[in-house]
């Protein structure tokens, strides 16, 4: 182990005891909370510790003196040795402040795709004819389109979908789509996290489309939005 993986390994531990002892200030205890969300490895580094403790303390380990040592011994900072020993509490304590944001982010994504699952429309690719001129640019569309409900990750569809929505007023290639695709980056943006981007997608929609079923559907959206 070179001395700046020790030096990383030390300082990761330090971070972890201080947070379990109470040392910490809120703003190190937010800087953690967000790091352990952000880092893979210090995530992985604290849910070995809290692996390690919860095994010594589940067989009655804690009171073996040799095998701590045997445990902390190699290539173990002294202050992980002194996490082990500490308390069987350290254990649950990990596991609480590593799951509170994977719990917080799943449930949220959880309720916001809830939220969007009657919006959501899926666009048949089958009826399109290989004929079209315009078949290359609907299948391409209705593509991203039928994404939005299967995958998680937003990031890809609304980097494809932003120019194209930029570009309606000056490039009429997908003008005839301009309403699916504003409700569909609209969603994409909720479903992101990002409601404030798609507020004036939906505006918009509104505005363009006075007393029809479209703009009856995005008054349905934002008041859904609203109880969110």
């Amino acid at each position: 182990m070179s001395i700046s993986d020790e030096n990383r390994i030390n300082e990761m531990d330090e971070r972890i005891e201080r947070f379990l002892r109470g040392q910490m200030t809120p703003e190190e205890e937010a800087r953690l909370h967000e790091d352990l969300k952000n880092d893979t490895e210090l995530r992985e580094h604290a849910l070995a510790v809290s692996a390690l403790v919860k095994g010594l303390h589940k067989k009655g380990l804690q009171q073996d003196q040799a095998i701590i040592d045997e445990v902390t011994k190699h290539k173990k900072p002294n202050n992980l040795r002194r996490l082990i020993i500490w308390s069987s509490s350290i254990a649950a304590a990990l596991a609480l402040v590593i799951g509170f944001h994977f719990y917080t982010e799943n449930a949220q994504y959880a309720r916001i795709n809830e939220m969007l699952t009657p919006y959501y429309e899926h666009y048949d690719l089958t009826a399109l004819s290989r004929g079209d001129v315009d078949s290359v640019t609907i299948t391409h569309i209705y593509t991203l389109f039928n994404r939005i409900p299967e995958e998680k990750d937003m990031t890809g569809i609304i980097a494809e979908l932003e120019p194209i929505y930029e570009s309606l007023d000056s490039d009429f290639t997908y003008y005839p789509y301009a309403n699916d695709i504003a409700w569909n980056l609209a969603l994409a943006y909720v479903k992101a996290g990002e409601k404030d981007r798609a507020i004036p997608i939906l505006e918009k929609l509104k505005a363009d489309n006075p007393d029809t079923p479209i703009c009856d559907k995005v008054r349905a959206f934002e008041a859904a939005l609203e109880g969110k």
